[in-house]
């Protein structure tokens, strides 16, 4: 393969993975362009005040995100709270239903006196 070859080869592969780049690639290279056309075209000096306000934009949008993620969080929570809540009425009540069938059970099993024997010789 001759150094054409390589370099072309090389090339082909670096177009190939810039086409499938990232969000966070698109960002970058969106935040690297922003930034140099800060850099004035005069003398090569770099605009300070605009690099400010680039990057105060950025950190709003970034802030604002950051609210509609935290505020998702909150929603999220709430409902596994109230479903958990709904779970654990659903399950008590199902306990006593089947706490009141065994004594039901219980019940019919003795004869009267036999509960009546029961009842007093319990403490409380």
């Amino acid at each position: 393969m001759t150094r054409r070859d390589y370099k072309k080869s090389v090339s082909e592969k670096g177009d190939a993975a810039r086409g499938s780049t990232t969000s966070l690639g698109s960002t970058l290279s969106s935040r690297a362009t922003s930034r140099s056309s800060s850099v004035g075209p005069e003398n090569g000096d770099i605009d300070y005040k605009k690099l400010y306000e680039e990057q105060l934009t950025e950190t709003h949008r970034v802030n604002e995100r950051l609210r509609g993620i935290e505020n998702e969080l909150r929603q999220s929570r709430e409902s596994i709270d109230l479903s958990t809540k709904k779970l654990m009425k659903q399950e008590n009540q199902r306990l006593k239903d089947e706490n009141g069938a065994l004594i039901r059970v219980i019940i019919k099993s003795y004869e009267p006196h036999q509960l009546l024997a029961l009842l007093v010789e319990r403490p409380g």
